[in-house]
């Protein structure tokens, strides 16, 4: 299988990573108003099915250890470490885009990554101590402060700032600690006496959001946040270009997984994590210069989106140097 060599190959690993996951949302605006409960079934297959071409892949043509013998190898812990991993990233996902529909995206970004991020890293940290801790932590604090930045931009530019439910950040909360959660779950599969290795972890993880889709993903169509309900003859009355989004989008996070898994192993979780996790970065470059959604917006928003950009370079230049000061 295919393990990095160096830092820099891990390095630039990471980053591929961070633009896949922060890409990948391009492919829902691709559908226009297809509802996201139909294109998320799709989406978590794709996720799961890339998991597996790339471990068929990168995860057994090179070198001698092949990601089927460590998979089969590995203890039940590690397989339920990452398999609840991917359980809780799939609910804290789909209650995000819940909360962005309650509060807007200003007020859930902050709220659902900024807890995200922050105690993920600590959490990730604890279990799989890798890295300047200071260095590290500095960085996580300077990409929480873009995130705040960006979200506050959106605001700006808004016509109308939306309605702040209190439900509504309830459902951020939860959504932040549940995706917290995961990166200490990671660590931990890599850390039993039989561990997995990056591609195993990434087919359980993946395995267990696709398994999870289905009741919470369920629920959702049944008692929708925003719109009537949904049934199983919506999903079908989807035409061939919304179902292949669906399926594409998925693909785009899957290789920014695989990209942000397969380091763990050199850099450490925590480091991996907090770059990945940096992706609005990314999502904010999509919407600023492709979806033109900052057109017309008052000098503050520009203001603002300067200063994130400035943060989130400062973040990751951080984030980056504290493997190599450890």
């Amino acid at each position: 299988m295919f393990i990095p060599s160096s830092y820099s190959v891990a390095l630039v690993m990471m980053l591929l990573g961070m633009f896949f996951w922060g890409s990948w949302p391009n492919t829902y605006k691709l559908t226009r108003k297809w509802r996201f409960e139909l294109f998320y079934w799709d989406y978590a297959l794709g996720i799961f099915l890339t998991a597996v071409l790339v471990g068929l892949t990168m995860g057994t043509f090179f070198g001698p250890a092949t990601f089927w013998k460590n998979l089969l190898s590995a203890d039940g812990a590690a397989w339920t470490y990452a398999l609840a991993g991917g359980v809780l990233w799939n609910c804290g996902n789909i209650l995000l885009v819940a909360g962005v529909a309650l509060v807007g995206l200003a007020v859930a970004f902050p709220v659902s990554i900024g807890l995200a991020l922050v105690v993920g890293v600590i959490g990730s940290y604890i279990v799989n101590p890798s890295g300047d801790a200071t260095l590290l932590f500095s960085g996580v604090a300077l990409v929480l402060g873009a995130v705040i930045v960006n979200s506050l931009a959106y605001r700006a530019a808004a016509a109308t700032r939306p309605k702040v439910s209190g439900v509504g950040l309830w459902v951020c909360l939860l959504s932040g600690v549940l995706f917290s959660a995961f990166g200490p779950l990671l660590a931990k599969s890599y850390s039993t006496p039989r561990p997995l290795a990056p591609y195993g972890v990434e087919v359980l993880f993946t395995l267990g959001a696709l398994i999870s889709t289905l009741p919470v993903n369920l629920y959702f169509m049944r008692r929708p946040v925003e719109g009537p309900p949904l049934g199983a003859a919506d999903y079908r009355r989807g035409t061939a270009g919304e179902h292949a989004a669906g399926l594409l989008g998925g693909f785009i996070w899957g290789l920014g997984t695989t990209f942000t898994f397969v380091p763990m192993a050199m850099v450490g979780t925590a480091l991996a994590y907090a770059i990945g996790q940096s992706n609005p970065l990314v999502a904010a470059l999509w919407g600023v210069f492709v979806w033109r959604e900052f057109k017309g917006a008052p000098a503050k928003s520009g203001a603002l989106l300067g200063l994130m950009f400035l943060l989130y370079t400062a973040g990751l230049v951080l984030l980056a140097v504290s493997f190599r000061t450890a």
